[in-house]
């Protein structure tokens, strides 16, 4: 039970973040985000308008990976290929901030930051799997 809470907790944290990160780039150009968020964007971004429109691409796609995080939330029993797949996800994201585009290995504050996900997604991932190992098992009983 306590593995399924901190799996649908996961996916909601990462099912709200994706979503808001996504609609704050998507909004970009409404004149509905609040200023400073316009302002932290439009740096990030360092004013550029093909960099930007990366930016609303990827926002796009944010969303999606939201609304799917968010449906595992509520349907949990389907979620363990999204588990894995989302664990690869965040393995391969931290992998790209380990190795700079010219190939040299680095391993910083920010490199640990990016693995973070990564960590909790293999360990709440093994967690599931050791508790369905139980479950079928018979040692414990079903959430």
């Amino acid at each position: 039970m306590l593995t399924r809470v901190a799996a649908q907790s996961l996916y909601a944290l990462c099912g709200a973040s994706f979503l808001g990160a996504g609609a704050c780039v998507l909004l970009l150009g409404t004149g509905l985000l609040p200023e400073g968020l316009r302002d932290l964007i439009r740096s990030i971004g360092e004013d550029n308008s093909n960099t930007l429109h990366i930016m609303q691409e990827l926002g796009s796609l944010l969303i999606f990976a939201g609304l799917i995080s968010l449906w595992f939330v509520r349907h949990y029993d389907q979620s363990r290929a999204y588990h894995w797949a989302m664990t690869a996800f965040w393995g391969l994201f931290a992998l790209v901030h380990w190795f700079d585009v010219s190939g040299s290995f680095e391993f910083d504050v920010g490199q640990f930051i990016n693995t973070i996900p990564f960590g909790l997604f293999v360990a709440i991932g093994l967690l599931r799997e050791t508790s369905a190992g139980s479950e079928r098992r018979g040692n414990v009983e079903p959430a």
